[in-house]
């Protein structure tokens, strides 16, 4: 007949000590495998990965970074200031009920313009 243990010898036998071992172990692994996933582990890499870069590869990585972020500022730039000048407002042009007959041409006019302004400007950067 099998003797019936108390929960505190059950607690203290050998099985139970592996059982409770293998499930720390995996908890552990799971909380390792969600820290490597984080958002601030995958940054800290990125950022140590930069940091390891020559600097031929650090000026290509930088430009690279900084080319679309400027070419975006200065394509703001270009609507802020043509919506300074009356002959870029679609106001002096249409009222709200002609707005839908022109729409298309309208934007035509003021991208193929801003496009001129934009083409201009990227000229003078690299001259």
């Amino acid at each position: 007949m099998a003797k019936n243990r108390t929960l505190n010898e059950i607690r203290q036998s050998k099985e139970f000590q592996q059982a409770k071992s293998t499930q720390e172990a995996i908890a552990n692994q799971q909380a390792i495998n969600r820290s490597l996933q984080s958002k601030e582990y995958q940054t800290a890499i990125k950022s140590r990965n930069v940091l390891l870069l020559n600097p031929d590869e650090a000026i290509d990585e930088i430009v690279d970074n900084l080319n679309n972020h400027l070419f975006d500022i200065i394509f703001e730039a270009v609507n802020d200031e043509m919506h300074k000048y009356t002959v870029f407002q679609e106001q002096t042009y249409l009222t709200n009920e002609g707005m839908d007959m022109f729409e298309e041409q309208w934007f035509e006019f003021y991208h193929e313009h801003h496009g001129d302004i934009m083409h201009q400007l990227m000229s003078k950067f690299t001259n």
